[in-house]
């Protein structure tokens, strides 16, 4: 594939040449300014400039290992965004480039996305491809495993008071202790927060769920909730202990569980016991990548028992249909999803 072949439809207005030649650093003082006022007249564009540069220098990394002129010309492309002192997020370096490609090419899941600059802090971003998951160790020892679809955003260095990472999605933490700094997980977009010092837990916090869920295996955990602006509750969470945050009710359940039903996905299993319907698709959509339509109301007061791994998603459905007089019907999408990511799609109505 072609680096041009990455370039965003939305920068119609600006010439692939045009774009091209200002990364590789040839473009004349008209074309400049061209470039100068095509920035600033979207945020975006800033956006445009530095995937496209990002996708040309990743694709010519073995050009690079004989020529230095990929990496001169990001180089002068953060310079004069710099110069223009705009507040941009830049990509990691070519030699994270390079790791990318890498790491795709061996098949690891996890991505480096970017790292960004705010202030004198740097910030790396890990991300999982959706139906995918990975494990890495944060620059403090502690270790994550990422489930599908999940992002995890954590400084380079850890500040002297604190260990603060951000999550998007579902993620298990096993957290080096260190009892002068903290570690606490800032979920996005939710006025919940988990602070600990060393311990192991899991976290799902996903955008499209309508809860978030905390497990504790072991230590203790401290979640924060703002109930109102400048306002937040404390609730200390023991081992085997599950707290539920709904995010549309405001109202917090604790129960005690077996946490290995909530904590088998780190090693690809999937283990239900007496589990409602709901949870079970729950489950099912974020591990699979799919979404389901439940045409009965019916089958969403079953429960399910069963225990897999390194099964298909039609296996399960095939068990799931055995046990619970359930029928299932898959729904692949039509369309290519090259441009954008489209969902398989199951309905499921009652036998």
């Amino acid at each position: 594939m072609d680096y041009k072949d990455g370039i965003s439809s939305e920068q119609n207005e600006i010439e692939n040449e045009l774009l091209m030649k200002y990364i590789k650093g040839i473009s004349s003082d008209e074309e400049n300014t061209r470039m100068a006022l095509w920035l600033k007249k979207n945020p975006d564009n800033e956006r445009i400039l530095l995937q496209t540069a990002y996708i040309y220098n990743a694709q010519h990394m073995q050009s690079r290992i004989l020529s230095r002129d990929p990496e001169s010309a990001f180089k002068k492309i953060q310079k004069r965004i710099r110069r223009k002192h705009r507040h941009i997020y830049i990509q990691r370096s070519l030699a994270m480039a390079g790791c990318l490609v890498l790491l795709i090419s061996i098949g690891i899941n996890g991505s480096f996305l970017f790292q960004k600059k705010a202030e004198t802090q740097q910030y790396i971003t890990m991300q999982t491809n959706a139906g995918m998951r990975t494990d890495f160790t944060l620059p403090d020892g502690t270790k994550v495993y990422l489930n599908s679809a999940t992002k995890l955003t954590y400084p380079v260095s850890f500040a002297a008071k604190e260990r603060k990472v951000k999550l998007e999605g579902e993620a298990y933490f096993k957290v080096n202790r260190e009892t002068e700094r903290p570690f606490i997980v800032d979920l996005k977009d939710y006025p919940l927060s988990v602070e600990v010092l060393g311990t192991e837990f899991n976290i799902q916090a996903y955008a499209a769920d309508l809860f978030v869920k905390t497990t504790l295996v072991s230590g203790s955990i401290r979640l924060g909730i703002e109930t109102e602006p400048g306002t937040v509750k404390c609730l200390i969470l023991n081992p085997s202990q599950r707290a539920v945050y709904g995010i549309e009710t405001s109202i917090l359940e604790v129960a005690d569980v077996h946490t290995i039903y909530d904590t088998a996905w780190i090693q690809g299993r999937l283990m239900f016991k007496d589990t409602p319907v709901p949870e079970v698709l729950n489950r099912l959509s974020h591990f699979y990548n799919v979404g389901f339509q439940v045409q009965d109301p019916l089958i969403n007061k079953y429960t399910f028992t069963g225990t897999f791994e390194n099964r298909q998603l039609s296996q399960i459905l095939d068990y799931l249909s055995v046990a619970s007089r359930i029928k299932y019907e898959i729904i692949r999408p039509a369309a290519d999803d090259s441009e954008s990511l489209k969902r398989t799609n199951v309905i499921l109505t009652k036998k």
